[in-house]
């Protein structure tokens, strides 16, 4: 069973913690609890999502507790992993619409019908600027600036506003509040799921497992799939613009592809 969870994950952190999590719930005869977050800042989710949802499924398969959280507050700052500048803000009523879509596409790859859904608006509306603070007071900028983006902007001379230096302390947050055993995620999101693991640490929480998965090339062959550049095989494509995009791919794609 360990070998076929772990089959295809770019990343396992802590390395041993996939094996010592899966003998913890057979010894304590629990599921696990499986996080998965999802912005919704575009209406459609894409290959490059399937790649985690595929991987997601195998666990719930298995009979662990599947938690899709979507970030309803988190949408509103934008994950900044990989930018070069601030994103802008959405509407709220973008987040809705697009967040609204996300079920029928989620239901494609995982039984919807038995995964939790959460939306992580639910709880951070509720934080006071005590409890921003209080919260906040648990990492240092230190921790912050070790990741590439930031660390990059900082030094080119280029701006960083504080809601972006926020972004991976809230998704830290989010798993307190879910106490995941673990996160998954693509490679980009390595920095954000370690967080989770520190502010559980920090909560008195067992830290969370990061599984994350390889990045998806888009159809141009170099960036990540991903909406924004316009690279995407969406889930709820037409069968023909599906198999048309497809068939566009770089030749040196298609093993990632398969």
């Amino acid at each position: 069973m360990l070998k076929e969870l772990a089959e295809n994950i770019e990343i396992i952190l802590p390395k041993e913690g996939l094996a010592s999590k899966l003998k913890e719930a057979e010894e304590k005869n629990r599921p696990l609890i499986i996080k998965l977050g999802f912005d919704p800042t575009a209406p459609d989710l894409h290959l490059g999502h399937a790649v985690v949802l595929k991987k997601l499924r195998q666990f719930q398969e298995l009979g662990h507790e599947i938690v899709i959280l979507v970030g309803s507050f988190t949408a509103r700052i934008g994950d900044p992993t990989g930018k070069n500048k601030a994103r802008k803000p959405l509407r709220q009523d973008a987040i809705a619409h697009n967040a609204a879509t996300y079920i029928a596409q989620l239901s494609k790859i995982i039984d919807v019908s038995k995964a939790k859904i959460v939306f992580n608006g639910d709880w951070l509306d509720q934080l006071n600027f005590a409890a921003v603070i209080q919260l906040v007071s648990k990492v240092t900028v230190a921790q912050l600036m070790q990741r590439h983006d930031f660390n990059k902007r900082f030094n080119e001379n280029q701006s960083i506003a504080m809601h972006e230096l926020l972004y991976p302390i809230l998704q830290g947050f989010d798993s307190v509040h879910v106490n995941s055993d673990i996160e998954m995620g693509g490679t980009d999101q390595l920095f954000n799921c370690a967080m989770g693991r520190q502010l559980q640490e920090s909560f008195g929480q067992d830290p969370q497992i990061v599984l994350c998965m390889p990045l998806l090339r888009g159809l141009d062959g170099k960036e990540k799939m991903s909406k924004s550049l316009n690279n995407t095989i969406g889930l709820l494509d037409e069968p023909n613009e599906m198999f048309g995009k497809t068939m566009s791919i770089p030749d040196l794609l298609i093993p990632e592809y398969i």
